[in-house]
This record gives C-alpha cells, sequence and structure tokens, in this order.
C-alpha cells in the first residue's frame, strides 16, 4: 500500500544520484547584486543552522546590502526553465586575500521542481520524520522546517560527495561530506558540524585529502557517516582497500575518481558549522570508463512556474 501510494503521489526525493564532474544539468545564478553572475561553480554551504550560504566575491566588489533584493536561481541547463529560488538576506563577509567570502542567510524560498500538491505533500511527510527522529533522540541536530525547505531548493543543483581523510598526532579518521565546494578563486571551501571530533582534528593538522568516489560506494559512504561522531578510527576497518594520496601521503581509496589534497588556511564558526577555507595542493583524476560519481540532489518532475 506505501509503495503504491508514492507512485500515486509522485513524490520528489532528495538523496542519491549517479553523475559526471562536474555535474551539467543545473546553472545557478546570483541575481540583484547586479548584472546577474553564474555562480554555478560558486555557492556552497557554510552552515545548516541556520541555513547559510557562502559566494566569493573579488573584493572591488562592494559588500551585498540589506536592502538589496538578492536571490539564487537554479535553472535547468538545456531547456533554462526556473526550477527553484532563494531569497538570501546578507549575513556577514569573510575577507581574504583580494576577495571577499559574502555570507547569506535565507529570507524564503520558491521549488518549481514538482507542482505544489507534491511538494506539500512532500513537506509534511518530511516533517512527520523530522518530529519521529526528534522523539527517538531529542538532542540531535535539527534544522528549522523553513531551512529545510530552502536546502531542497539548494540541492536542486547536484551535490558531489567526498570521503574525507584526516591525520594528526597518531589520530585519523575517514567520513563523507557534501557541504565543499570550489569558489571563484583559489579558495576550497568546507563546513564542518561543530560537535563532530573531526574539527579539532582537522583544526590541528590543517591538511586533508578528498576523495570523489564511484557511485557503487554509496552504501559505504553512508555507512562511514558514523565516523563523524569519532576521534579515530581504525584503518584496517574500512571495507575497501587503501593508496596514500600523493603529497600528503594521506590513505584514501584506491577506487577515488578524482583526490584533492587542500591546505586549511582559515576557519571560521558560522551557525551550527565550522567553516573551512582551504587550498588546493593538488589535484588528481582517475576516470574508468563510464564510472558515475556520488552526488546529492533534490529531484522530481520538473515544472517551471508557468506549468504549474
Amino acid at each position: 500500500m506505501k509503495r503504491l501510494l508514492r507512485q500515486a503521489l509522485n513524490l520528489p526525493r532528495y538523496g542519491p544520484v549517479a553523475l559526471d564532474d562536474p555535474q551539467r544539468t543545473v546553472e545557478v545564478w546570483l541575481e540583484g547584486l547586479g548584472a546577474p553572475r553564474d555562480v554555478t561553480r560558486n555557492n556552497v554551504v557554510a552552515a545548516l543552522r541556520p541555513f547559510t550560504v557562502g559566494i566569493m566575491f573579488e573584493k572591488s566588489v562592494p559588500p551585498p546590502r540589506a536592502e538589496q533584493e538578492s536571490r539564487l536561481c537554479f535553472r535547468d541547463r538545456t531547456s533554462q526553465r526556473l526550477l527553484g529560488v532563494l531569497h538570501l538576506s546578507p549575513a556577514g563577509a569573510i575577507a581574504l586575500p583580494g576577495h571577499r567570502f559574502c555570507l547569506f542567510e535565507m529570507k524564503s524560498c520558491e521549488n518549481y521542481c514538482v507542482s505544489r500538491f507534491q511538494l506539500r505533500a512532500y513537506d509534511l511527510r518530511e516533517q512527520w520524520r523530522a518530529e519521529q527522529r526528534r522523539r527517538r533522540n531529542p538532542h540531535n541536530f535539527r534544522m528549522s522546517h523553513a531551512d529545510i525547505r530552502c536546502s531542497h531548493v539548494f540541492y536542486i543543483c547536484p551535490r558531489p560527495v567526498v570521503l574525507v581523510t584526516v591525520e594528526h598526532g597518531g589520530s585519523g579518521n575517514m567520513f563523507p561530506m557534501d557541504l565543499i565546494g570550489p569558489t571563484d578563486s583559489p579558495w576550497f571551501s568546507m563546513a564542518l558540524r561543530l560537535t563532530s571530533p573531526a574539527v579539532e582534528l582537522t583544526q590541528q593538522s590543517r591538511r586533508m585529502a578528498l576523495a570523489s568516489v564511484p557511485f557503487s560506494y554509496k552504501d559505504v559512504a553512508y555507512r562511514l557517516g558514523e565516523h563523524h561522531r569519532k576521534a579515530s578510527i581504525d584503518w584496517n576497518s574500512l571495507p575497501f582497500p587503501l593508496e596514500p594520496s600523493p603529497q600528503f601521503q594521506l590513505p584514501v581509496p584506491q577506487a577515488a575518481l578524482r583526490t584533492r589534497e587542500v591546505q586549511v588556511e582559515e576557519f571560521h564558526t558560522v551557525g551550527s558549522h565550522m567553516l573551512f577555507l582551504t587550498s588546493v595542493l593538488s589535484d588528481t583524476h582517475r576516470q574508468p570508463p563510464g564510472a558515475k560519481q556520488l552526488f546529492h540532489a533534490f529531484y522530481g518532475t520538473r515544472h517551471s512556474p508557468e506549468e504549474r
């Protein structure tokens, strides 16, 4: 009965998808701060509570003002249909050499991927699931319903999942992350929940290896999510073969499609997360024929506003 009901409702989904990297299905444009700016490779999550995104600007660009009506627009790359909108509120900036990393919290959002009925049904189901999780564990991390809806719009643009390796002083860990991303600058952004023991390990080490894994590693990557609660792991317990990264000699999966080695330049507390701003010191690719990378995305039957 549940399966038949899901098929009848045709609800959207948030979850894993298999894509080439970089993804070429969705474009992201920043509007309202001067001329529209293509930020498809320059919009990242800085915190989940409140839901905060970061966009890199040249230092010569004036910082955004509260009275400006800025927004992120998500469009299908082929048809240019509008798939979603995030309405932004400036929430500070981080000054960097030659650049300014601007933070934005969410005023509201619009999701045009699915019909109003489907989206409402999906939202009600997600609220019910969140309430069940809260009852089972009242101390578990929670986002507001408004932030969750905004995050779904953000993930209309697929986001890559990587396995992060960090070691320091005899301790080491490997865990999955998707709150990462390049910026229109030499800086690469990562955000870790403040409660994760990996925050201190990363601050001490100041260097990491980010392994992009094939979609076939989906189940393994999700199991490694438990490592976010651990200060260190036994490398021999990992269910796949490892190899050293090119420069730092950190253990990474042999099956990695891409390995970036990054150095932490700065870290800042942003809401519920520690934001790490890093520089990429090495970037190696290995692309077996037909191999697709693991991404996260919010997807469903896509409708433009005029079709709803």
